[in-house]
């Protein structure tokens, strides 16, 4: 009989390796080579499909190579404990869970299967790779050192029930939670891995080139992250989330690199004091959130989230006018504290739009709600049309060059409003009192009449003020 002892003080029932005390799960690598050779790898991995298709899935002390399971389907999660795996693959496996407990293991890859819980836990493990799982409870990666986590086409097929926890609180099922980790790499959320394609095939398995899905959750949790700070890694994407369905919560994350949300569909997403020493960019994500997020948790992410380096939001949709102005803002002072000011304004002139928006979509009724428009009306006229909210100078003058050289010329042609010393006025003629009436000299040669009067009056109080925000425009560009 094997001389193992699990846990509870039981000896392992299973015959022994000649030669050995240790039966072919539980005897050490080392041992097993200089007793078969190559030939231990094959032993290992007959015994361990044995066991497995008699009922067997919970596994303490085993010494594993590489494992295939496929086409499985037990009553019981398949555990492994105190165990050491150089590669494991589930491929198209019906489990209620599966379990790694302080176990080291290579890469672990779990392949269209449906999987109740999956817990990793107090394990060494170099690489993580879920793709197009659907899962039925949650999945949980804690107190390990993992190297790698990609995590593609997955989704939870669950109730969405909530399960009543201590004190009252309730914990949400369907969640992703990958939290107090080390040594961490990269963290991929439907990244391309063409990797995972040859180890797939390696194993006899052909994957089909049908698009990915989305990874739908009802939440992503990255929480106590501590990520490899080599050099060689700083300047790499270390976090990337795509197309991504739910909600998105970092919490305590010190990001050693970059991060980017591309994609993506987020529901009340949290940052909760995450730092991101590299850049964090948003790309054609949709922002939800609901009350309660917008008037607790949305005020507090720029004083949560610091990033050193630049934020882009490019090509989002924002159900909330108030979460575009803040995400806005975020941006916009990032990139006026490197320097950017061109980007800045950019970004500057959006969560302006977003801040006047957002005011407009108050809940205020009658002559309220008429002086606000007429207010957001003016705003948008002499803030927004003229000048850009005094980020772009080549405005103004466009808007100068256009109303006093075609449109007041023109008016002043169909009235017929200007008198002077030509008996025929042309449209030269016409233009040129336009001229001298924006720039206010008044020559006196030309002179208007009846409707000219009030045109004259309206250009003059027009050029001067073009003017006064050209020139206020022009020196906020380029002399700060």
């Amino acid at each position: 009989m094997c001389e193992y002892t699990y846990e509870n003080g039981q000896r392992c029932r299973l015959k022994p390796i000649e030669g050995s005390a240790y039966c072919p799960l539980h005897i050490p690598y080392d041992e097993g080579e200089r007793l078969l050779g190559d030939e231990i790898k094959r032993v290992k991995e007959e015994a361990f499909l044995k066991r497995l298709r008699a009922g067997q899935t919970y596994f303490e002390g085993v010494y594993l190579y590489d494992v295939k399971i496929s086409d499985f389907k037990a009553e019981k999660p398949i555990v492994f404990k105190n165990s050491t795996v150089k590669t494991i693959l589930f491929d198209s496996v019906d489990v209620p869970g599966i379990t790694f407990y302080n176990s080291q293991v290579g890469r672990i890859v779990l392949f269209e299967s449906q999987v109740g819980t999956f817990l990793l836990h107090g394990s060494h493990v170099f690489g993580l790779n879920i793709l197009r799982v659907r899962f039925s409870n949650s999945v949980y990666v804690r107190d390990s050192s993992v190297r790698y986590v990609m995590i593609n086409s997955t989704e939870y097929v669950g109730t969405g029930e909530k399960s009543e926890e201590e004190y009252g609180e309730k914990k949400t099922l369907g969640r992703i939670e990958l939290s107090n980790l080390r040594d961490v790499r990269r963290i991929g959320i439907n990244v391309r891995y063409p990797l995972m394609r040859r180890i797939l095939e390696e194993h006899g398995i052909k994957p089909a080139s049908s698009s990915e899905r989305s990874v739908k959750v009802t939440a992503l949790v990255l929480r106590d992250m501590d990520f490899d700070q080599a050099a060689r890694f700083k300047r790499q994407v270390r976090l990337s989330v795509r197309r991504f369905h739910g909600n998105l919560v970092l919490e305590n994350l010190n990001i050693f690199g970059h991060a980017e949300i591309l994609g993506s569909w987020l529901r009340n997403p949290e940052f909760v004091h995450t730092r991101v020493m590299g850049n964090l960019i948003f790309r054609k994500v949709s922002f939800h959130g609901d009350f309660a997020w917008n008037s607790t948790v949305l005020p507090n992410i720029p004083v949560e989230l610091n990033v050193e380096g630049f934020v882009e939001v490019e090509e989002c949709k924002f159900k909330s006018h108030r979460a575009a102005e803040v995400l806005y803002r975020l941006a916009r002072i990032s990139w006026e504290r490197n320097g950017d000011f061109d980007r800045a304004d950019d970004y500057y002139y959006l969560e302006m739009v977003a801040k006047r928006n957002s005011r407009l979509s108050g809940r205020r009724k009658g002559v309220k709600r008429l002086l606000l428009r007429l207010e957001e009306l003016f705003e948008w006229l002499f803030a927004d049309l003229t000048c850009k909210y005094g980020t772009d100078w080549k405005r103004p003058i466009l808007i100068w060059l256009a109303a006093v050289n075609v449109f007041f010329p023109i008016l002043y042609l169909l009235t017929e409003s200007v008198e002077g010393l030509s008996s025929t006025m042309g449209i030269l003629d016409y233009e040129y009192f336009s001229i001298v009436t924006a720039t206010t000299l008044g020559y006196g040669d030309y002179h208007p009449i009846g409707m000219g009067r009030v045109i004259a009056s309206v250009e003059a109080l027009f050029g001067m003020f073009m003017w006064a925000v050209f020139l206020t425009v022009f020196a906020r560009k380029y002399m700060r």
